[in-house]
């Protein structure tokens, strides 16, 4: 499971500032290009904890 500040860490400089929801908004449009393809439900929502990545098919 990666939580919210994992994912942001890995994904942005230290010294920029990036709120929570920009996450949340490229998540839905990872899911939605995934699902395109056929793998929906690979990025699973634990909610309060965080993401967790699950296998296409």
């Amino acid at each position: 499971v990666l939580d919210r500040d994992a994912v942001t860490a890995s994904a942005y400089a230290a010294n920029i500032h990036v709120a929570g929801r920009t996450v949340d908004s490229h998540i839905r449009n990872i899911r939605a290009k995934l699902a395109a393809v056929g793998c929906p439900n690979v990025i699973e929502t634990v909610h309060g904890v965080g993401f967790r990545l699950r296998r296409c098919g």
